[in-house]
């Protein structure tokens, strides 16, 4: 009996210590300071940034604060059970949990969907039926494989075999599954195999190279804001060159992924892959050493950066009527209405230059990797993960460019020092895209202001078609302007 009371004791005694013992712990933040109890207050001036769901961005997000100095703390418990913090960070998309956070998120609700490949190219589609002389930056491309064959079937035999096209995968990422073809014996065969939701584009087969070797360019813009429109090009990125030096594409070397694709997941495995330390040089380099040695050769840097401007700004107005709809629904279902909830997002474009300096849009990814390590195989063979020394230059840079851009003006206003006091100067600045080009680009909005139109009889798919299709009807396609859009929207709104 003695025995059992002792036990029982000893459990209740256990018990209570662990009642006593909050769920979570807090982690230790990146300045250093020793873990502390969950009721520790935080000083009201500090920007707290939740990185709980953080994944292979984490390592990026630790290091970046370098950049950020005093001020800035990192939190990393569960955003279920934590008082609010100023930023999460999220690596995958937004889900319904998001409903409990009161700040902002790095995620826009729907941007996956909005940016898979088949339902990016009718939006891009779309705007290239109303505005075809500010579209042409985006290669032809094909939702429907019946309806390609119908067009490519009226060219001539020598112009079909002369024309490559690149048939991608709709929900496919990192460069799987995706081929070239040539000729309209291929073209048949594809219609007769394919068992998945493809896109086919038009193959850019003339490309700009350096040293003999194909490249393209994965840049950053960060959407902070859509009403109002808000955006900003980060001023560098990732040049990712191909492994094997550069031919047209003919029926011998059409499969030679590392030669016409430039995927850094597929070219990584090749043996002539070269990662140095200096993150100028390599088969994976920033952005400003290729454009360095275009200046060099007597080509305007100045020119070409326009160039993306523009493209830029001009896809994010594509989207724009999508991105809004997403974001009004879900803030309809999962948004309480006395959070502060916003967001803001990383977007990574991928674009090639032509061999006459043009860019051309490949696509968007709306979860751009901020990973920046690199898989390392010793002369043994063991796999390792090493630092990148050109992904850790730009992304973190990146990463504590896209924080000041989004840090709570509120906490500026009290007088927090943290862009300055203690932190690294930044090298790569940003741009700004929205509001700069607002009033300039004004007249391709014109899809996001039917969308606003509150009617119940006329679905967004028939406001297309008849906008389209009036659009089309007048002498003049490539200006479309508010005059238009008034008549039509007079046309088009029921009663």
């Amino acid at each position: 009996e003695k025995l059992i009371v002792s036990k029982l004791r000893y459990h209740s005694q256990k018990n209570k210590m662990l009642a006593s013992k909050p769920l979570l712990r807090r982690a230790k933040t990146v300045n250093g300071n020793t873990r502390k109890s969950s009721k520790t207050k935080q000083a009201d001036h500090a920007i707290t940034i939740n990185t709980s769901h953080a994944n292979s961005s984490s390592k990026a997000l630790s290091n970046c604060f370098k950049y950020l100095g005093n001020g800035w703390q990192e939190e990393r418990w569960d955003i279920l059970y934590v008082k609010s913090c100023d930023i999460y960070w999220h690596e995958k998309s937004l889900t319904s949990r998001e409903r409990y956070i009161d700040g902002k998120v790095n995620k826009f609700p729907g941007m996956k969907e909005i940016v898979c490949k088949a339902k990016f190219a009718y939006l891009l589609n779309r705007l290239q039926s109303l505005f075809p002389k500010h579209y042409t930056y985006y290669p032809r491309t094909w939702i429907a494989l019946q309806e390609m064959m119908t067009e490519v079937i009226k060219l001539s035999a020598k112009e079909l075999n002369d024309m490559t096209f690149i048939v991608k995968p709709d929900g496919g990422s990192e460069g799987r599954g995706i081929f070239l073809l040539q000729g309209l014996k291929q073209l048949e065969a594809l219609y007769f195999q394919i068992t998945e939701s493809v896109v086919i584009q038009k193959y850019i087969s003339d490309p700009y190279l350096i040293d003999g070797f194909k490249f393209d360019l994965r840049l950053y813009a960060v959407l902070t804001s859509l009403n109002p429109l808000e955006t900003y090009l980060f001023r560098d990125g990732l040049a990712r060159f191909c492994t094997v030096p550069y031919q047209a594409p003919n029926s011998k070397n059409i499969r030679h992924t590392c030669m016409h694709l430039t995927n850094y997941s597929l070219n990584k495995n090749s043996p002539s892959f070269v990662l140095m330390k200096n993150p100028h040089e390599g088969s994976k380099r920033t952005i400003s050493s290729v454009l360095q040695i275009m200046e060099n050769l007597g080509h305007s840097v100045d020119v070409i950066w326009f160039a993306i401007e523009q493209l830029i700004a001009k896809t994010i107005i594509a989207m724009l009527p999508s991105l809004k709809i997403e974001f009004d629904s879900w803030s309809t279902i999962y948004k309480k209405p006395d959070n502060k909830f916003s967001c803001f997002h990383i977007l990574g474009f991928d674009v090639i230059l032509d061999a006459d300096l043009r860019p051309h849009l490949l696509e968007v990814n709306a979860n751009p990797s901020l990973n920046i390590e690199h898989e390392h195989f010793s002369k043994k063979g063991v796999y390792s993960n090493v630092i990148s020394p050109v992904d850790e230059y730009i992304k973190c840079q990146l990463i504590a460019g896209t924080l000041k851009l989004v840090q709570p003006s509120s906490k500026i206003r009290k007088g927090n020092s943290a862009t300055t006091d203690g932190g690294k100067e930044t090298t790569i600045k940003f741009s700004n895209i929205f509001p700069k080009l607002s009033e300039e680009y004004s007249q391709l909005r014109i899809i996001e202001r039917i969308c606003r139109i509150a009617s119940k009889e006329i679905s967004i798919a028939d406001l297309d078609v008849l906008f389209i299709n009036q659009v089309k009807s007048s002498t003049d396609i490539a200006v479309c302007k508010l005059t238009d859009l008034n008549a039509y929207l007079t046309y088009a709104r029921p009663g």
